[in-house]
């Protein structure tokens, strides 16, 4: 294994574990650790000294904002014989849930019963 294949294991490895402890998106992720000049410990207490300073309220925005933008670049699709019936964004078949449960729970039951595959996909960029 060469030296560059070994540090970017390394860094890979590092970006994991800031990933895990945080939550953070892997770009976030690895944003924190260039700051920190790579160490894990310092990404670390730089993250929770930004959550401080920034508030309980900011954060639950921010988390919700990553939330609807993930959502948004994934779709649902709803398959009958290799037949795609219905895709849409994960954030309105959330929000239809939300809104419309019973109508939601009677579309479950009948992609139960018709033998419908669900099959959640990256959004496909142009």
């Amino acid at each position: 294994m060469t030296l560059s294949t070994e540090l970017l294991n390394q860094e890979l490895d590092k970006i994991d574990i800031v990933r895990d402890r945080t939550g953070l998106c892997f770009e976030d992720a690895c944003g924190l650790l260039e700051d920190a000049n790579w160490d894990v410990m310092q990404a670390l207490v730089m993250y929770e000294q930004e959550l401080r300073d920034q508030g309980f309220s900011s954060v639950v925005v921010s988390k919700l904002k990553e939330l609807i933008h993930q959502g948004n670049t994934t779709n649902v699709r709803i398959k009958n014989n290799q037949r795609t019936v219905v895709e849409v964004p994960v954030t309105l078949g959330v929000l239809g849930t939300i809104l419309a449960p019973r109508l939601m729970l009677l579309a479950g039951v009948t992609c139960l019963l018709t033998k419908c595959s669900v099959e959640f996909s990256p959004v496909e960029l142009d």
